[in-house]
């Protein structure tokens, strides 16, 4: 009984192993010299050490078992701090402004593709990167990933560097403008780095959107529709400001032109924005409804947290509170992770009901030490809601 025990345990040990994707635990460049050996592509996972997303997929999405087969099978993979060493270059290089960011390369080096953001669902996840590995979808990218690109000073000092102590210096407009002026291919890698990373001119704006489709032949769609995000998102800033419905109508027509993927999202989302900056909260929590409605309920837990988080900070509304509670009610009954109970505890606090927020406060808290996660926030939280249990 003792040796099949031992067995078992032998199997059972071998099975999770499998089941968990292979990390090779040094730089990126000795990543790329195996995968070269061989003949794989190489998984680059873009982090920071204060990006708790990129935390929530090593918990969930890597230890998946679809996404452990496509990663262990294909790719030679390795984690890159993208502020620290040569992970700062290698973001410059390969523009990667957010966590966490994944970076794809065929064997030779080529860019084969980029995903950005956390996702819900790990064979979501899986399905993306195995997607990468046909050739058709990847990117006629102009240089590989050893080759050097001269970019401006400005734009490499945009990004941090913890090593250097240098945090990110942005230019002033007029200093992109005339960088820009004085280049004689718009389309070439430093000049669309520094297109895709800073507001620029209506000038350069109507060149991408000309030749929208050729940026995105060589550097990605994904980069060629991030832009026109972003170009949207500072036309729905200065709506914010102006507070004025016709501006809003501005980039909803503006989406409406040019905006192919998750149409009806992008223009929830804007509208979700507005409401917020105009303190429309009932407006706002309609807007993420349609949100949930788009992605699915399940698809969407990371968002809805976000959202309810911010109605617990900036709003005493009951109902949009009701709202918000019934939402996060179902997110931890799917998955009761620390982040998530914090908020339910914290909005059901904000509705005065200091019962249930003490309970849930220390179901997050338990929670959140088991799984090594930093606490005092929620502990400080308690206390006020025992306070006000008191003062009651």
């Amino acid at each position: 009984m003792r040796t099949i025990l031992l067995l078992a345990g032998f199997l059972l040990i071998n099975i999770v192993g499998l089941a968990q994707t292979k990390w090779v635990e040094s730089t990126w460049q000795d990543a790329f010299a195996q995968a070269q050996k061989e003949n794989k592509y190489l998984f680059i996972d873009c982090y920071t050490d204060w990006c708790g997303w990129c935390k929530v997929a090593d918990k969930n999405t890597f230890p998946a078992k679809d996404v452990a087969a496509v990663l262990n099978e294909n790719f030679i993979s390795v984690k890159v701090d993208m502020e620290r060493g040569d992970g700062v270059a290698l973001g410059a290089k390969y523009r990667v402004l957010g966590y966490p960011s994944y970076l794809m390369f065929t064997p030779d080096g080529k860019l084969a593709g980029k995903m950005f953001g956390y996702k819900e669902n790990p064979s979501d996840f899986a399905a993306e990167v195995k997607a990468v590995l046909d050739e058709a979808n990847q990117p006629n990218y102009p240089s590989k990933l050893t080759d050097k690109v001269d970019f401006p000073d400005f734009y490499v000092n945009s990004f941090t560097n913890k090593d250097k102590e240098e945090k990110r210096q942005n230019p002033e407009e007029d200093e992109v403008e005339k960088w820009l002026s004085a280049q004689k291919d718009l389309m070439s890698e430093a000049a669309w780095s520094v297109m895709y990373k800073f507001p620029v001119s209506e000038k350069y704006t109507e060149q991408f959107l000309k030749n929208r489709k050729a940026y995105g032949d060589l550097y990605g769609k994904v980069e060629a529709d991030e832009k026109v995000s972003g170009i949207a998102f500072g036309m729905l800033q200065k709506a914010m400001k102006s507070q004025d419905e016709a501006d809003l109508q501005k980039v909803l027509d503006f989406a409406d032109k040019y905006i192919d993927d998750e149409l009806e999202a992008s223009k929830s989302m804007y509208q979700l924005k507005f409401c917020e900056g105009k303190g429309d909260w009932s407006g706002y929590a309609e807007c993420v409804e349609k949100l949930i409605d788009f992605y699915g309920f399940e698809n969407f837990l990371g968002g809805i947290n976000n959202y309810s988080w911010t109605i617990y900070l900036s709003v005493d509304n009951k109902d949009v509170l009701e709202k918000a509670i019934g939402w996060m009610k179902r997110v931890v009954e799917l998955d009761p992770q620390y982040m998530y109970l914090d908020t339910y505890a914290a909005l059901q606090f904000k509705s005065g009901d200091y019962d249930a927020a003490l309970q849930w406060a220390d179901k997050a808290i338990e929670v959140g030490k088991a799984a090594g996660e930093k606490v005092e926030d929620t502990e400080e939280l308690r206390d006020q809601i025992k306070a006000a249990k008191e003062g009651k």
